[in-house]
This record gives C-alpha cells, structure tokens and sequence, in this order.
C-alpha cells in the first residue's frame, strides 16, 4: 500500500509494508514539515511578482512556502495585490511589510472575494475555515486594530492603526496610540500618553467608563459620555480642532483645555 498524505499539513501518511529501510528518513522529514508549520519564518517579496501570487506547497514538504507559520511579505507594490494561501483549515501570522499605497489580500486558492485585507505595517493571524467557500478571516490584528471582548493588560505601548475596541477594561502602563478610533466601555487606565489622532464617523474617542491618563491628545475631537458611568481624570487634555492656543500637547500640570472650532 503505497503512503497518502494528510490533508492539511501534507504529511506522508505511510502505508503498511511500505519504505523499507526508510522510515527513520520519512519520519524525521515529516518531523521537520511539522516544525515548520509550527514555528517556520519566510520573507517573501512580492515586487515583481503577478497577483493573484500563489504561495507554493508540496506534499510532505518543509520548504515550500506554504508550510511556514510567519510569513512576512516585502516589496513595492504597483496595485491592489492578492495572495493565495492553500485552500485547508490553517493559520498564519502575517506581516504586511510591502510598501505602496495598495492593498494586500489574503484568500484562498480558487476563491476570490472570501479573502481579507491585511493593512500596511501591520501583523495579523489570518485563518481559514475551510467551509465550502474556504473564507479566510482576520483573527487578530496587531499595529492594524485591536479588538477585544474582555480586558485589555497591557505593559508596554499600544500601537494601532486602524481601531481599537475593547468591551472590558484597557490597562496600559506605557503610552496608547491610536490613529483609528477607540472605543472602550468599561475603563481605560494609562500611566503614560493616550494619543487618539484620527476622527471617524465625527467621533475620535469614546468612553463609557472611567479615563485615567497623565494627559490625553486629540487631533480632532473627544467625547466622553458623562452620563455612563465613571470620572474623566486626566493631568492634561488638550484637542486641537482649530488653531487657537494651546494648539498642542504642552501645559501646565492640571490644566484642562477643549478647543471646539464653533
């Protein structure tokens, strides 16, 4: 009986009687697919390349680029670019590290339009269901958005450039950087900066419950829903909708500014 192989990691699945002599070989090479796709880097650029870019695959293979865990992509990107993952239940932890104002997708092979967008400069675990239409989601995204359904504790910095979305308490020890919006409906506590630098749907920051920063700057607006729940303490708040002075980050310990271009 000759070997198969799995469907997902294409492991050669060997049959009874069969490589004499060469198991010890075999295994250890589906030993190193399997190290691969646990832990496997590949740099990629695409510059130059033709989209839809399919990344290759092999049976029982622990060097074509499918079989890597982290993929990071390179290059100039000249228009709206796709990448095809194979079409199995798997994840990837992506980087998007092209440059170019274009955008980079991520889909399964044979099914365009059930891919996802993963955004310049930013990591993120895409996953593949492998449903009838092989949809591949965005997990997580880091430097790209944060979303998240409980408590955020955090103690370094965070960094995202898309949204950020908490339905439970963000605790931040270093600063937060947000040039999305935020939207956090219990607490948000940081013992350094909160810098919301981006206005969506007129709105730049919003909190339900309590805001605790040593200052806090927006380029655009701030809006704190007083009637929720929780105090708006902040050591200096600062928004610059118009040029008016204070136009920027610096001031005196408690001062407190709002700027509304009327």
């Amino acid at each position: 009986m000759a070997s198969t192989y799995s469907e997902r990691l294409k492991l050669e699945l060997q049959g009874t009687g069969e490589n004499a002599g060469t198991w010890g070989d075999k295994t250890n090479n589906n030993l190193d697919v399997l190290d691969a796709f646990a832990a496997g880097y590949l740099s990629k650029s695409l510059g130059g390349e033709t989209s839809p870019y399919v990344l290759t695959t092999a049976n029982a293979s622990a060097t074509s680029e499918a079989s890597n865990k982290v993929i990071e992509f390179t290059g100039t990107l000249t228009g709206n670019f796709t990448v095809e993952i194979p079409e199995k239940e798997n994840n990837y932890l992506i980087f998007n590290n092209t440059s170019g104002s274009y955008t980079l997708t991520v889909e399964a092979t044979n099914h365009s339009g059930n891919g996802v967008a993963i955004t310049q400069g930013a990591y993120s675990y895409v996953y593949c269901d492998g449903a009838s239409n092989y949809n591949v989601k965005n997990a997580l995204s880091i430097f790209g958005g944060i979303t998240a359904k409980a408590d955020v504790d955090v103690t370094g910095n965070v960094n995202a450039s898309v949204d950020a979305n908490i339905t439970g308490n963000a605790n931040i020890t270093g600063n937060a950087s947000i040039t999305g919006k935020a939207t956090v409906t219990d607490d948000i506590i940081a013992s350094a900066n909160v810098n919301v630098t981006t206005n969506v749907n007129g709105t730049v920051a919003t909190f339900s419950g309590n805001v605790n920063a040593d200052y806090m700057v927006a380029t655009t607006g701030l809006v704190y829903n007083s009637q929720t729940v929780g105090n708006l303490a902040v050591r200096n708040l600062i928004t610059t909708d118009n040029t008016s002075t204070p136009n920027d980050a610096q001031g005196a310990d408690g001062d407190f500014y709002i700027i509304h271009d009327a």
